[in-house]
């Protein structure tokens, strides 16, 4: 009897212990579905975002005279960020006019996406038009809240880093695109296209493939 009961609590044993793992490998297997499903809900939304228009002079400068196309661009990850901090602006009167040419002002003019003004200095050219030169290896993306004087880091990095060009799909999220130089890949470089929703900090990171 005493082999039997043993016996008995043994398979018992086995059985939640199958039991246990089958249904760790099916909530693995229903998140990476979930995921699945939400990276191409993403993905499908963001294509009617920037893709929309196809007469934008953004999207024919930076996109087909590239020879980039959509199905080109695979999402590689997307995030929340927990917070932005805010803090002061500091900007100068002239500030907006100066560099002009590395602001992105929102269509509701909340928002101001600054690709450039970070450690940049104004020069002049060759026909004396007056240029902004990078003078930090460092590349520093912002949001200026132009009606609090305020404004918050996006994206920080180093000098492999280089903004190529960046606008607003709608009131609230923008797309840039990025290039890296990667060791790697080489001498070739990784072009990264990025959607940033600045209100809700929700973060997709595609790259050219």
């Amino acid at each position: 009897m005493r082999n039997f009961t043993i016996y008995t609590v043994a398979a018992l044993m086995l059985t939640v212990a199958s039991c246990k793992c089958n249904n760790e490998k099916a909530e693995e297997k229903a998140i990476e579905l979930d995921s699945t499903q939400t990276a191409q809900s993403i993905v499908e939304e963001d294509s009617v975002m920037v893709f929309d228009n196809m007469n934008d002079p953004w999207i024919t400068e930076n996109f087909k005279t590239r020879g980039f196309t959509w199905s080109g661009f695979k999402l590689i990850s997307f995030w929340v960020e927990d917070s932005t901090a805010k803090r002061s602006a500091n900007l100068t009167p002239d500030f907006f006019t100066r560099y002009a040419s590395v602001l992105k002002w929102s269509p509701d003019s909340a928002y101001v996406l600054d690709i450039g003004s970070y450690g940049g200095v104004i020069v002049k050219d060759t026909t004396g038009k007056s240029i902004i030169a990078k003078g930090e290896p460092d590349t520093e993306v912002s949001v200026i809240y132009p009606k609090e004087n305020q404004k918050a880091r996006v994206l920080f990095a180093g000098p492999s880093l280089h903004v190529v060009n960046a606008t607003w799909a709608d009131t609230s999220q923008v797309a840039m695109i990025t290039t890296l130089d990667t060791a790697s890949n080489g001498a070739k470089q990784d072009t990264i296209l990025w959607m940033i929703d600045v209100k809700e900090n929700f973060y997709r990171k595609y790259k050219w493939h």
